[in-house]
């Protein structure tokens, strides 16, 4: 190895690790917005209106919607049925910048009322926000 060579392997090594510590950060912000994500579809499968507030940012603005007419839509839903379950699946994340991301994931609906199962599958594209409290969803409901 010449001197030049030598000079350049701190900084290929720096390199390295500035990549090795981006790719962890990222993957820690992901494993956040999964858990929330997992986190909204227990409290559909629960019919659990205060843990899915919790989970809306407290601004929540989106197409009209605000958080307070989500969870009227949530809260009508669960006075609807007997049972509510909810799986999300084939999820992708892409995170913006360090606080904001968007999720596109499928979910399966799945209700009951009288004895009689109603199901739907569908595709939806969410966007949260990183507050204090953690990531939130902040559109696309």
């Amino acid at each position: 190895m010449n001197q030049q060579q030598i000079l350049r392997l701190p900084s290929l090594w720096l390199a390295v690790l500035l990549t090795m510590t981006l790719l962890a950060c990222s993957d820690v912000q992901k494993i956040e917005i999964n858990s929330i994500l997992d986190a909204r579809d227990q409290a559909v499968s629960n019919s659990d209106i205060a843990a899915y507030s919790k989970l809306l940012l407290k601004d929540y603005q989106d197409h009209d919607q605000t958080k307070i007419s989500v969870v009227a839509r949530m809260i009508n839903l669960f006075s609807q049925f007997d049972t509510t379950r909810m799986q999300s699946f084939d999820r992708k994340i892409v995170l913006l910048d360090d606080d904001h991301a968007q999720c596109e994931q499928s979910y399966h609906l799945k209700v009951q009322r009288g004895g009689v199962w109603r199901e739907i599958t569908q595709r939806e594209q969410l966007y949260l926000i990183r507050t204090s409290a953690g990531w939130r969803i902040s559109g696309g409901l």
